[in-house]
């Protein structure tokens, strides 16, 4: 209970930072939802030039594309701060004042920075799976229900869990923004259909980084009946556990070797 009140001190004092630049707030949350839009159109495209992609038509692709964003922006909603530990902060050396504080450094790290940019993300991905799910002719059940809840919860978890892993090599290097990259950047395969990889990539995306677990396969299950919803969902939570319980184990063990810069 402690650390749920001490967040929530974290975040009002975020929010009330954040609305000090309120053009910079709202411009924020545009440029995302911005961005996003343009992939989007992007997709449209080229699927319209062919009738389909292996099976998928444009409405299933976009309803796929909307919720690869539910899970992207509720991690960069909290979590954003990490990216910050990984490409500058520890190399300027102004992370000190976390050790001196009775508290968890990772919680002090995840509570630093609330991001409503992200609510450009999510907001654009509930108005395309709420404009493409009726073209698709949807069976929508209880089981699917809780499989998406899961996979957006969880989803999270493990984008959230990617990124402990490669920032906390900050700790040792001073910079490892290019790993958290790297890592972040195979967000974009689960835009696609797991089907048009071949079977090395699919199982990457599946259980090394698994952006395709989280996101690709709810939406095959949904529309093509590939996987027994709640058995996917079990394995999501099960994946996800595993996966965030080795990212801290790693930032436990890279925290340790801290060295500030004195700069």
């Amino acid at each position: 209970m402690n650390y749920l009140r001490l967040y929530w001190i974290y975040l009002k004092r975020s929010f009330v930072a954040k609305m000090e630049f309120k053009m910079d707030f709202f411009i924020g949350i545009a440029g995302f939802f911005i961005q996003n839009l343009a992939y989007i159109l992007t997709i449209f495209f080229i699927v319209n030039s062919i009738p389909s992609l292996n099976g998928w038509n444009m409405y299933q692709l976009g309803f796929l594309y909307g919720f690869t964003l539910m899970p992207i922006a509720l991690d960069h909603l909290f979590t954003d701060e990490l990216w910050r530990i990984a490409y500058f902060r520890v190399a300027r050396g102004d992370v000190d004042s976390y050790f001196l504080r009775p508290v968890s450094v990772l919680f002090q790290v995840i509570a630093e920075r609330f991001q409503p940019d992200a609510l450009g993300e999510l907001v654009l991905g509930i108005i395309m799976m709420l404009v493409c799910g009726p073209k698709c002719s949807i069976a929508f059940t209880w089981k699917l229900a809780v499989l998406f809840a899961v996979a957006t919860v969880f989803g999270a978890v493990c984008i959230t869990s990617i990124k402990i892993f490669a920032s906390s090599f900050a700790w040792v290097y001073k910079r490892s923004g290019y790993i958290v990259q790297i890592l972040y950047n195979f967000r974009r395969y689960a835009r696609y259909p797991l089907t048009i990889f071949p079977k090395a990539i699919r199982y990457f995306l599946c259980f090394a980084v698994p952006f395709g677990l989280m996101s690709t396969l709810p939406v095959e299950t949904l529309f093509f009946n590939t996987e027994n919803p709640l058995i996917l969902s079990g394995k999501i939570i099960l994946i996800s556990a595993v996966l965030l319980s080795f990212s801290l184990f790693v930032w436990k063990i890279n925290i340790s070797k801290y060295e500030s810069t004195g700069s």
